[in-house]
């Protein structure tokens, strides 16, 4: 192993990673496609999962075009971080000559990032942004010294300045929160105006995660979707109007999910989407099979390929099998610098897993049983069909939203990935990518049955009543409704699936109750499945498993099989002996998505 490779991960400023000799995955290629290419593209989104590289490779465009304010025509900093490293970065090529002397150095540069933008409401969220335009206004703040400008140009630009510093506290007023909007929308096309007027030269505007303040805007507790739509709206509309701004050289957005162009860009011209199967520019964001091959070989990790590969692997972008760079970087960090050599799962302990929670926890889509019965199959490694949504607005997760609408979430955001020999519009067919975000999955498997979701909490609760009062009818059609919204038919085979979903729904709920649960304690001549008990009210309840086929003679065979084993294998004496009040015996039949209960009633009578 190379354990003298640096790595500086969750860094996103090129400069840095290249200054302190940081491992770089080497994107500059894609600058001549970007600039060079002849394409009549003003405006490209760039839409990728989170933490696939999206503001790192923005502020590789950022470092590589910005110009020198205080002296322009000079490049030496492009020259030094670009050429002259000792990496050999493809930009530095021959045939790159040309891009270098037209854009190297030679653009101002507007860069601002929306990746941190929220709040409990509205007001909170605006500050957050004012906050960030107040940051441009303090970089570009030469402008107000210039003889160039016009006099009422640096009148606006310092108040604005001063309001985004002095009021960016203080939008609980209603006066000063209109002012805040109306800066927001106009700082950007303000600031663009003067570094043309400033320096003859188009300006790259440059906005990443533009799509945060939406997904903040829905889930917030009081959610304000409408209102900070209307603010990225008439900001995208100001700033990316060919027609309307001759200061304007090109428009660079990022963002995790693609909504319409109806909907946010509605006066943006010439916007063109990049998503993941869109080329040239697939291999942009993320380690392809090359580049991760070169990666584990660099670090003396080839041996671990394939380990990498099923963990980390997947994504298809195109024709193209793409890997999680941070996911990546952070396994081989860990395993030449750290204390495990074992894969972890580490994108899905990045935060954003607020969106899948939302939709379990709130909308009854997901209780659903034939989608259940779809989440399942992706749990088994098996592939569901799908149809793309495009979204006119952020869908709230709040509120009940289709299926497909949530898969179609969950493919722009990582969770999922087109399939091999998939089509990839319309109707596709999706796959957990690999074990990484599988094991995210399981967690939100085992959040069905945790007291953070109410809606299986509260059943749970319920049966463990039940079983504890032998309520057995009751309990009966409260596990057959359970099975049905849940189990997936493929998996009811083994009576041990059957065991599992016992053990989730009931485990939790016991604890809550105070009552003590036992799985497989040694009891008598064996071992039942489960026993449940309750000092409180001096009652015992032990609960024996059978499966039989999916019939409901078999069911009841099963059941009474369940219940005889008690009684023969003595399971309950130890509570007997104990003088327990009520010691209840139950055998339980399942097949199929169905149960039958069988009671041998009170045994300590």
């Amino acid at each position: 192993m190379n354990k003298d490779i640096l790595f500086l991960t969750g860094i996103e400023d090129f400069s840095t990673i290249i200054e302190k000799n940081s491992y770089y995955v080497d994107k500059t290629s894609y600058l001549k496609e970007l600039f060079m290419s002849g394409s009549e593209v003003l405006n490209a989104l760039f839409i990728r999962p989170r933490r696939f590289g999206k503001t790192l490779n923005l502020d590789l465009i950022r470092q590589f075009c910005r110009l020198n304010y205080q002296n322009p025509g000079d490049k030496s900093y492009q020259q030094k971080l670009f050429i002259d490293n000792g990496r050999n970065l493809a930009v530095a090529g021959d045939e790159y000559k040309e891009l270098r002397e037209k854009i190297m150095g030679e653009l101002p540069v507007i860069s601002i990032s929306f990746k941190t933008v929220e709040g409990a409401c509205f007001q909170q969220a605006v500050s957050q942004l004012v906050y960030k335009v107040g940051l441009l206004y303090d970089e570009f703040l030469f402008l107000i010294e210039s003889s160039k400008q016009d006099l009422d140009d640096i009148e606006k630009y310092k108040k604005n300045k001063s309001f985004c510093k002095d009021k960016q506290d203080e939008l609980d007023n209603p006066q000063n929160l209109n002012r805040a909007i109306s800066i927001l929308g106009t700082a950007i096309p303000q600031i663009a105006s003067m570094l043309y007027k400033e320096y003859g030269r188009k300006v790259i505007v440059i906005i990443d995660e533009y799509d945060v303040p939406l997904q903040k805007a829905v889930i917030a507790k009081e959610p304000y979707y409408d209102d900070m739509l209307s603010i990225i709206r008439t900001l995208s509309g100001n700033i990316f109007k060919k027609d309307n701004e001759p200061w304007l050289y090109k428009g660079i957005v990022s963002g995790c999910l693609r909504i319409a162009h109806q909907s946010v860009f509605t006066d943006a011209n010439n916007f063109t989407t990049y998503g993941m199967n869109r080329e040239p520019y697939t291999g942009f964001f993320g380690f392809t099979e090359e580049e991760t091959q070169k990666l584990l070989a660099d670090c003396g990790l080839s041996e671990k390929e394939n380990e990498v590969k099923e963990w980390y692997d997947g994504y298809r972008f195109d024709d193209k099998h793409i890997y999680c760079p941070w996911s990546l970087i952070s396994y081989c960090d860990e395993v030449l610098h750290g204390s495990t050599d074992k894969p972890q799962p580490f994108w899905v302990n990045t935060s954003g897993n607020d969106l899948i929670t939302m939709f379990t926890d709130n909308s009854m889509e997901a209780h659903n049983a034939e989608n259940i019965d779809k989440l399942q199959k992706l749990l088994d490694g098996e592939t569901i069909d799908i149809s793309i949504k495009e979204f006119t607005t952020y869908p709230d997760l709040r509120n009940r939203v289709s299926f497909d609408v949530f898969m179609t979430l969950m493919l722009h955001t990582g969770y999922v990935t087109f399939a091999e020999g998939s089509e990839l519009t319309g109707k596709v067919t999706v796959k957990i990518p690999n074990q990484e975000v599988l094991a995210c999955f399981n967690e939100k498997r085992e959040y069905l049955y945790g007291e953070d979701n109410p809606y299986w909490y509260n059943q749970a609760l319920k049966l463990v009543d039940l079983l504890m009062e032998n309520k057995t009818e009751e309990a009966q059609a409260l596990i057959s409704s359970m099975l049905k919204e849940f189990l997936s038919i493929r998996n009811s085979g083994d009576e041990l699936y059957y065991h599992g979903f016992m053990v989730g729904v009931i485990g939790i709920a016991s604890a809550a109750k105070g009552i003590s649960f036992h799985e497989e304690i040694e009891s008598g001549d064996g071992f039942p499945d489960i026993v449940l008990k309750n000092n409180a009210t001096d009652t015992v309840t032990v609960i024996e498993f059978k499966k039989g086929r999916n019939e409901r003679l078999e069911r009841i065979r099963c059941a009474e099989d369940a219940a005889k084993q008690i009684i023969d294998k003595r399971y309950a004496e130890p509570y007997l002996a104990e003088k327990y009040t009520n010691v209840y015996g139950i055998g339980i039949g399942f097949g199929g998505k169905d149960c039958y209960i069988q009671s041998l009633g009170n045994l300590s009578h």
